[in-house]
């Protein structure tokens, strides 16, 4: 395996990474649990390493189980990796860099495993992309407001680290910015949750239960959160974030005003973006309309139901369009609801399908399958004018 900067200090515009293999990205040491092992071995070799993902291999499948999937586990020492782990597939050394970026926003996880003769022989993330983005000059003509991610969701100085906790369980996210009289003052994350207050075998003393998790989670989140945050302005660069994530070795940039007021926040996964630019466009044209947020989002978003459909049109072979459109409002304080329909538009046929919910991923998730079991029943019976069909379920 080469080293990190040996090879990728080489690269100077995104097109160039964008097409390079991702072998140079891998690691010299990969950790590949079985599902028969515990939760608690796998923490103790995260906090070894400092990954927030390790690799599981069995005979079903390949896959990861990460640090936010340890969040919410009780006792690891009595926890199964079998209960955690999610089967995600993998890539190969000599696959494009561009292709794996994809598979793990299409897929929406944090990592893939990579995999050659039926081994695994190394993990790539979406942080090992964005760490080479920070020696690519182009970037600094992207401004982070055009990256960053809104609204952000943050929580106050003095509240219990047990509910940020619970609000990352239930919005699967993993940062939550900390604020005094609305100000930025520190960061909090599942990572520093899960170290603080699980432990690994490895650190065990005598007499302690291995594994055993403090009561609820006590204590405010300043007593663990990072008081010195990546930030930047809305007028910086996506390069001051990709060499600021990098060199400090933080998972989040907030974008903030100059009074240190929350715009919105940048992870390693909204910095894919400028990199799937170089995607070729799909013949199925998706329209999105009402979706604020990122182009990834709404990219991972019309994909999602781009294949839905596509999947349908040898039983559906006119479709020739899909429309959708997100209603957003705000019923929970700083909290978004959507409401999503979509259209699938052909000569002889429009099927109309709607969902609702709080994460957008998870509602386009619904949607789809709505969709696809839609385009399986119904047969195709061309008519002079076009069918409506609602479905919801």
């Amino acid at each position: 395996m080469h080293v990190l900067h040996g090879f990728w200090g080489l690269v100077k515009t995104l097109r160039e990474l964008a097409f390079s293999e991702i072998q140079d990205l891998l690691h010299g040491r990969v950790s590949v649990f079985n599902p028969d092992d515990m939760a608690s071995k796998v923490l103790g070799e995260l906090k070894e390493t400092g990954r927030y993902e390790a690799a599981v291999a069995s005979e079903s499948g390949i896959g990861l189980v990460t640090v936010r999937d340890l969040l919410g586990v009780s006792q690891p020492a009595q926890t199964r990796v079998d209960g955690i782990w999610k089967i995600i597939g993998s890539v190969s050394p000599r696959d494009e860099v561009i292709d794996v970026v994809w598979a793990i926003v299409r897929n929406n996880v944090r990592a893939i495993p990579v995999v050659e003769d039926g081994k695994v022989v190394g993990i790539v993330s979406q942080v090992d992309v964005t760490s080479t983005l920070g020696d690519v000059p182009e970037l600094s003509g992207i401004p982070a407001k055009d990256l960053m991610r809104t609204p952000v969701i943050s929580l106050d100085i003095d509240e219990r680290v047990s509910y940020a906790r619970r609000l990352m369980l239930e919005k699967d996210f993993s940062h939550i910015p900390i604020v005094e009289y609305s100000r930025l003052v520190g960061m909090v994350t599942a990572k520093d949750i899960v170290h603080a207050f699980i432990t690994p075998i490895s650190k065990t003393t005598t007499g302690a239960r291995v594994g055993e998790k403090v009561a609820r989670f006590p204590g405010m989140v300043s007593g663990i959160m990072d008081p010195h945050p990546l930030t930047v302005r809305a007028d910086g660069s996506a390069l001051e974030a990709a060499r600021g994530l990098r060199d400090q070795r933080k998972s989040a940039c907030i974008v903030t005003d100059l009074r240190r007021a929350i715009l919105g926040i940048i992870t390693p996964r909204e910095l894919l973006a400028p990199l799937l630019r170089f995607r070729e466009e799909e013949e199925l044209p998706v329209y999105i309309v009402g979706l604020s947020g990122t182009g990834l989002e709404k990219a991972v978003a019309e994909e999602k139901v781009r294949r839905v459909v596509e999947r349908s049109m040898k039983t559906h072979p006119k479709i020739h369009e899909v429309s959708v459109r997100v209603k957003q409002s705000k019923t929970r304080g700083t909290q978004t609801r959507y409401e999503v329909t979509a259209r699938v538009l052909s000569a002889e046929e429009q099927f109309i399908a709607e969902e609702e919910g709080w994460d957008i991923l998870k509602v386009f998730d619904k949607l789809c399958d709505t969709l696809d079991k839609a385009l399986k029943k119904s047969k195709h019976e061309p008519e002079r004018s076009p069918r409506r069909r609602r479905f919801r379920r």
